[in-house]
């Protein structure tokens, strides 16, 4: 009988580390693989699918985006042909400058800008492809569209329509319309692809990035595109990009290439996805990993284990005497060993342990409670103090804003923010600059410690240096030190400034009013608490300034004529009898003109009462104009206006008065010749002296006002000193207007 041979499980002599880690790895490498696969499929099925989708849903959007484009420049470009050729046959109406003036502005809102050139003379275009633009349409007699890089700063889409003959020398009209980067970006982001623009060469006409380089087209790619089917393209070098090429037409002789990429390995909501499941499917196969390694390695490995683990809990209980019995020679039956000497170590320890942490813990607690009532007592002096300060801080503003707001006047107003501001500061030198909402500039206004003589004239744009930036944005800029930032021009160089700076807007009611700058010749700055202080007293300034405007508006519109805005009849009056008290007082002159716009009910009847009121107003400018500053012009009433000349004798008023006349009469005013008897508008204009023709004010107007019906009586369109001489005319009795005590 053949010996039995008694086969040994080599894994009893293995250690516990090689027990546990082994099955653990064996485990852990299956499911490694099972997810790598899992993500392998499921990236590429995922990227396959999406990739091509948001490449055609963008060139969809750019394709909609440029045909809309075109299709606005060529509304516009008929609607410009055709105000051409009904400006062309009514060139009097007023309706249609009013129509080509708002058409112009709806262009320059849509940033397209428009230009004309004669066919006769196209040396004069700035391009050779707007002039090779320019002769297409010219010998197709049809609108004309391009792409083109040569036009301005960025590329253009440019349309060249004939404009329609008749009298005038034919010509053709150029629209163009830049197409930004900033414009296919926009519409290619939200799909978290890259658009550009190709000529039929294969150049890049715009991107939404700078470096994009698609790939060269082949001549049959290039065919199967122009025949109206797109083509998709992928690269892997660099990294791996797909591309989706396509056609657009520009009007029916023109074509470029629309090109949109997508990074391959860019997709982060589709991977984030797939991690989800790839984790899901690891913790599945752990958990089956778990069940298995415990049913198979518990007979080899727990029991030692548990044994080890209920010796711990005796331990941890208190019993310092539990020892393991043990026979194993692997590393737990040396755990359990080590553990009952340990046991018995412990046990002399103990009560050692237990004196010591005793006095150990009363001295913590005694230290502890002493540190946190001196943190407390530290915060409480330190809020304390912060109160303290923000107290004085804001009694002190109070303080200053009251006796800002004391005054209307606005150059008392302007010296008393500055010194406040200085203080508040402080500092050395303080500029305020108002913001002109005509020239959208800001101007030097009030300037406290540098002459303000030496800054006259200083302007900035909003796009001009610090102070342009801190209007535009609307955001505070503190310097501490100035010569180390470009953007300080210096006022233009005429005061150069050192130190620190410290500049800061003036906004009320989300409206700019304009800017403070605040000079410390000392670099470093301004403290935190001094930028609060200062930008709270420019913000009560900003209102201040604000209500004193308001007031000086009110005050001006109770004071002038609305249609004509020179002075109305109570506000002339009262001047007037000022004056007269003062040339009384002084033994000086003056001189009134009376003047009355000759026919003008018959220029009412024909063109109407708004063609009236635009008279009325040209004459105003013009006596407005005409006038010295120390000279009053107002509207008496209906289409008769008197003006008050101080320091003027009968002689130099009557020369004043002719000069108005001739200005009247050498104006070209709409319909004139159709209603107006010599087919001009003119003046009949009266003249009297204080106090050489009267000393009464009341007598003064009626005097002036015959002499002006005197020039009529003569003819019109003259003018007529009050001359006491004279035969006798009707009396006129002008009655002066009340002085309103309000």
């Amino acid at each position: 009988m053949a010996n039995k041979t008694k086969i040994r499980n080599p894994a009893r002599n293995w250690s516990l580390r090689h027990k546990i880690l082994v099955p653990f790895f064996l485990i852990l490498l299956s499911l490694g693989a099972v997810a790598t696969v899992s993500f392998v499929l499921l990236i590429t099925q995922a990227l396959q699918k999406t990739a091509n989708e948001r490449l055609v849903a963008c060139q969809d959007v750019i394709f909609r985006e440029i045909k809309k484009q075109e299709l606005l420049l060529q509304t516009y470009a008929d609607l410009i042909g055709y105000a051409s050729l009904v400006t062309e046959n009514d060139r009097t109406s007023g309706n249609l400058v009013v129509q080509q003036q708002h058409l112009t502005e709806t262009l320059d809102s849509a940033d397209i800008t428009i230009d004309f050139y004669s066919f006769d003379d196209l040396e004069q275009v700035p391009s050779q492809s707007l002039r090779d633009l320019i002769d297409h349409a010219a010998r197709s007699g049809r609108h004309r569209f391009r792409f083109a890089t040569d036009l301005g700063a960025f590329p253009s889409l440019a349309l060249a329509a004939p404009l329609p003959g008749g009298s005038r020398t034919k010509q053709v009209l150029v629209l163009q319309t830049p197409v930004k980067p900033a414009f296919l970006r926009a519409h290619s982001s939200g799909f978290g692809v890259r658009t550009s623009l190709l000529s039929l060469d294969g150049d890049v006409l715009s991107s939404s990035e700078s470096g994009h380089n698609p790939p060269i087209l082949s001549r049959q790619q290039l065919e199967g595109i122009l025949n109206g089917t797109p083509i998709i393209l992928t690269r892997s070098s660099p990294r791996s990009t797909r591309y989706l090429f396509s056609a657009i037409p520009l009007g029916s002789s023109e074509l470029i290439l629309s090109v949109t990429e997508i990074p391959m390995t860019d997709l982060n909501a589709l991977v984030n996805t797939l991690t989800l499941r790839g984790i899901a499917t690891i913790l599945l196969f752990m958990l089956l990993g778990g069940v298995l390694y415990y049913h198979l390695l518990q007979r080899q490995v727990m029991r030692p284990v548990e044994r080890l683990m209920r010796a711990t809990k005796a331990v941890s209980r208190g019993n310092l005497n539990f020892h393991i019995e043990t026979a194993a020679s692997d590393e737990l039956g040396q755990v359990a060993r080590s553990f009952n000497q340990m046991t018995d170590q412990l046990q002399s320890l103990y009560d050692e342990k237990v004196t010591q942490e005793t006095m150990l813990a009363s001295v913590q607690d005694k230290l502890r409670f002493q540190n946190i009532l001196g943190e407390k007592n530290r915060q409480i002096e330190q809020t304390n103090t912060e109160l303290t300060a923000h107290v004085s801080e804001l009694s002190a503003l109070f303080e200053l804003i009251q006796e800002m707001l004391s005054s209307l006047d606005l150059d008392i107003l302007f010296s008393r923010i500055l010194q406040i501001l200085k203080d508040v500061g402080p500092c050395d030198e303080v500029v305020l600059l108002l913001h002109n909402t005509e020239t959208r500039k800001l101007q030097v206004r009030k300037t406290l410690g540098v002459e303000l003589n030496l800054l006259d004239g200083v302007s900035f744009g909003l796009d001009e240096g610090l102070t342009g930036e801190v209007a535009r944005t609307r955001e505070l800029i503190h310097l501490r030190k100035v010569q180390d930032d470009r953007r300080n021009l210096h006022y233009k160089g005429k005061n150069v400034t050192i130190g620190s700076l410290l500049s800061i807007p003036m906004v009320v009611k989300n409206e700019l009013l304009g800017v403070v700058n605040l000079h410390k010749n000392s670099e470093g700055g301004f403290s935190d608490r001094q930028i609060r202080m200062v930008q709270a007293v420019t913000g009560q300034a900003a209102i201040a300034i604000e209500n004193a405007n308001l007031y000086t508006q009110t005050r001006e519109m109770s004071n002038t004529d609305p249609l004509t805005r020179l002075a109305n009849r109570r506000h002339f009056q009262a001047v007037l009898e000022k004056e007269s008290a003062l040339a009384r007082r002084y033994h000086s002159k003056f001189s009134l003109i009376m003047l009355d716009i000759d026919h003008f009910k018959r220029y009412n009847d024909t063109h109407g009462h708004l063609q009236g009121d635009a008279v009325l107003r040209t004459v105003a400018q013009i006596l407005r104009k005409n006038i010295r500053e120390i000279d009053l012009a107002a509207r008496f009433g209906g289409e008769e206006f008197v003006i008050l000349m101080t320091k003027t004798t009968k002689e130099g008023a009557r020369a004043a008065a002719e000069k108005l006349r001739l200005c009247v009469a050498e104006e070209n005013f709409p319909g004139a010749e159709i209603s107006q008897p010599g087919g001009k508008l003119t003046l009949s204009l009266g003249v009297a002296e204080f106090p050489e023709d009267s000393d009464n004010t009341g007598d003064l107007l009626n005097l002036a006002d015959q002499a002006l019906y005197r020039a009529k009586e003569e003819g019109r369109n003259r003018t007529v000193a009050w001359n006491s001489q004279a035969p006798p005319l009707p009396y006129l009795y002008v009655q002066p207007i009340a002085k309103n005590n309000d």
